[in-house]
């Protein structure tokens, strides 16, 4: 089924809505989610909020790309799982990780008169993306979007980890270049 028509249904608040996304997107959400938890409970815990939320969001939310609206629930719900499993015990993996990230992008919705809106920040972040070489954008997507640790992508593609942190920290470099030209504190 399309995603267009998974959407109306959610509109409609039909039963089967649910079910489709999760036959459509449930490996990919889990994946990503499994990816930053390492446990299957909390993994198959989350997931379900996944559902729960796509199921109190739309409507009235009407997202372009269910695929997308999907993931960033996803991730976002496995980060908030993350951050509840390790507020006391700290696991460096993702916290490092996530503090890479930290130097380019703003903790708040930047409060700047040319970017009012998060679509702004979007297309900021997607045009980077496109303007980085073959090899770093899949880098940058797989450890950023995707919460792949760098020794994983090392493995997966057959580079040092030393090679990937340095394409990794110059394209951080470039996009707080970047933001800061478009006008966002950082």
């Amino acid at each position: 089924m399309d995603d267009s028509r998974i959407i109306e249904l959610l509109f409609l608040r039909a039963e089967n809505a649910l079910d489709e996304v999760s036959h459509k997107y449930s490996r990919l959400y889990k994946g990503i989610i499994r990816e930053m938890l390492g446990d299957e409970e909390d993994t198959e815990e989350c997931a379900n909020d996944v559902l729960l939320a796509v199921w109190n969001t739309i409507p009235p939310n009407r997202p372009d790309s269910l695929c997308a609206y999907v993931c960033k629930i996803a991730r976002r719900i496995g980060i908030n799982k993350f951050k509840y499993n390790t507020r006391q015990k700290r696991n460096t993996g993702y916290t490092v990780m996530l503090s890479e990230l930290g130097d380019c992008i703003p903790a708040e919705e930047p409060k700047v008169p040319s970017l009012g809106h998060s679509e702004d920040i979007r297309r900021i972040l997607s045009d980077f993306i496109r303007s980085l070489d073959p090899e770093t954008e899949i880098l940058f997507v797989r450890r950023y979007i995707y919460l792949e640790s760098v020794a994983d992508l090392a493995l997966r593609f057959g580079m040092a980890e030393n090679r990937i942190s340095v394409k990794l920290y110059r394209a951080r470099k470039k996009l707080k270049k970047v933001l800061e030209k478009e006008g966002v504190k950082i």
